[in-house]
């Protein structure tokens, strides 16, 4: 198993940043799996706006039926997570500038929901890391994290 990808994971604080390729999504699913962490990978070609940002994360990280579509609702199932127990998570967000580029409000309370998430989860020592792939400069995250290992 190639544990590089483990190993960049477990040494990364929580938070949101920008994945530079060149990404294996396979070897990072693999890293994940290897610590125990949980991987949730949101196609963002399916989000449009903020009705499809909600419906494709409730239906990428399975959350619960009572799942109310809309802010409120996803601050509180990003933070809860016990349907999907594990040690750790990270959300891939692919081709996220099309909700961030289009819709740039919308996805400024994605992001903050986002961020407070990591917070919320550091402090119960679980990781938490979202990264954003493809994102043509409309993400507003300025960390990095450089995948070519």
């Amino acid at each position: 198993m190639n544990g590089r990808y483990a190993d960049l994971l477990a040494q990364t604080p929580p938070g949101l940043y920008r994945l530079l390729p060149p990404v294996d999504v396979l070897a990072l699913a693999e890293g994940v799996a290897q610590l125990g962490w949980r991987l949730f990978r949101l196609d963002g070609r399916r989000t449009r706006n903020k009705t499809s940002f909600l419906n494709t994360a409730a239906e990428t990280m399975s959350f619960p039926n009572y799942f109310g579509r809309n802010w409120d609702a996803f601050e509180e199932c990003i933070n809860d997570l016990s349907w999907a127990p594990a040690r750790g998570y990270v959300l891939l967000y692919e081709h996220m500038w099309w909700f961030a580029c289009e819709h740039p409000l919308a996805w400024r309370t994605a992001r903050a929901i986002l961020y407070d998430a990591c917070r919320n989860w550091a402090s119960q020592n679980t990781p938490f890391l979202v990264l954003l792939r493809q994102t043509h400069g409309c993400s507003g995250v300025e960390a990095v994290l450089r995948a070519d290992v």
